[in-house]
């Protein structure tokens, strides 16, 4: 049975809304509903500026008010999360990030699994406690990087990709999914990653760390030029997918779906919609005629992300894509999942052998792909 979760957030700009106060103001609210639920909270965080810090004064201050908190070891990306909470490492989260929104934001966002909260209240801060503590000895660390990196593991055929020569370029925009494609396709694979700002950046450079709000001309470069096999770049929370072919085009986010779904079918006899943004393509001939060979639907839906949370709760959703890259599986997860999609795009350029721009043209062919 697939858990239904809502998400809950509050942010402000850096220094000016969201301060150490402000995030202390509201431990009170936040441990009474967690006290009074009986939930085990996971605290995460991104990698904004201080967020580490923060996380873990959240975890000392919740801690303090009796809450069951732990801490985790490293910046997770957002499907990361939602993993964690498949495999009851605690009942909810609370992440300290404002997803993929500037660099000079940052946010708590509360994942729990009830409506109609209201979680962040503005109240008194504990006086007595000190500006960052220089650690938390007594931390309850969880790796929930690491479930998160055997559930991909599991997820994708991995030594295919280990087994196949491909080069991948992969841009983590100096966000929380730095390392993980390297670490799911192992060590002396003949198929080479190679990442590109993954330095850890509080800023993100000073742009907005989202592939749909970024030129990712340095990424085109260095596949274009490299006749590396495509590139890939991922928002900072891990959600949103930007791909580049191997002559430094970016697909649209109508095509990566339409790749997968196909592949998803052929492959693995998975069965469902295909819901997209509505866009000038619905009446396509290439779009009619990829439905009529692989028997699948394309779903145009003027607000897809909700159309996808209702076509999962029904179990009707094969795969689904936003207007900004967020791809999610009926199978797996319930939010976007970055590299989970990433790593499935380079295993089908893998078993296909073929060029992702070939794919690309063929998929635009009257007939489909």
């Amino acid at each position: 049975m697939q858990t239904v979760r809502y998400t809950y957030c509050w942010e402000g700009a850096v220094v000016a809304d969201f301060t150490l106060d402000a995030v202390r103001r509201r431990y009170a609210a936040l441990a009474d509903l967690l006290n009074a639920r009986g939930w085990r909270c996971l605290v995460a965080y991104d990698t904004r500026f201080l967020a580490a810090q923060i996380a873990a004064d959240c975890y000392r201050g919740l801690r303090a008010l009796g809450a069951q908190v732990s801490l985790s070891a490293t910046p997770l990306p957002r499907p990361a999360v939602d993993v964690a909470l498949d495999q009851r490492v605690a009942d909810c989260a609370l992440i300290v990030s404002a997803g993929n929104r500037e660099y000079w934001l940052n946010g708590l966002i509360l994942i729990a699994p009830a409506p109609g909260l209201n979680p962040f209240i503005d109240g008194a801060p504990p006086s007595e406690w000190s500006p960052f503590p220089s650690d938390t000895p007594d931390a309850n660390l969880i790796d929930a990087r690491r479930v998160y990196i055997d559930s991909l593991r599991d997820m994708i055929d991995v030594e295919l990709v280990r087994q196949t020569s491909l080069t991948i370029f992969v841009d983590v925009m100096n966000g929380t999914t730095g390392g993980v494609i390297p670490a799911v396709i192992g060590d002396d694979a003949r198929t080479k990653t190679i990442e590109i700002n993954r330095e850890q950046d509080a800023w993100f450079g000073r742009q907005t760390p989202h592939p749909h709000s970024a030129s990712l001309v340095r990424l085109r470069k260095l596949v274009r030029e490299s006749d590396s096999h495509l590139g890939v770049a991922m928002s900072a929370d891990g959600r949103a997918l930007g791909v580049v072919d191997n002559e430094g085009e970016l697909a649209s986010p109508l095509e990566v779906a339409l790749l997968l779904a196909h592949y998803l079918n052929r492959q693995h006899r998975q069965r469902g919609l295909v819901i997209v943004p509505a866009s000038s393509a619905a009446s396509a001939p290439w779009v009619r005629g990829w439905e009529t060979q692989t028997g699948l639907n394309v779903e145009f839906a003027e607000q897809p992300a909700l159309r996808i949370a209702e076509a999962r709760a029904a179990y009707q959703l094969l795969i689904g894509v936003t207007e900004d890259g967020q791809l999610t599986f009926g199978r797996a997860g319930g939010i976007g999942d970055a590299p989970l999609a990433a790593l499935m795009l380079v295993e089908l350029v893998a078993r296909r052998g073929v060029k992702l721009c070939v794919m690309r043209e063929k998929l635009r062919q009257p007939q489909g792909a």
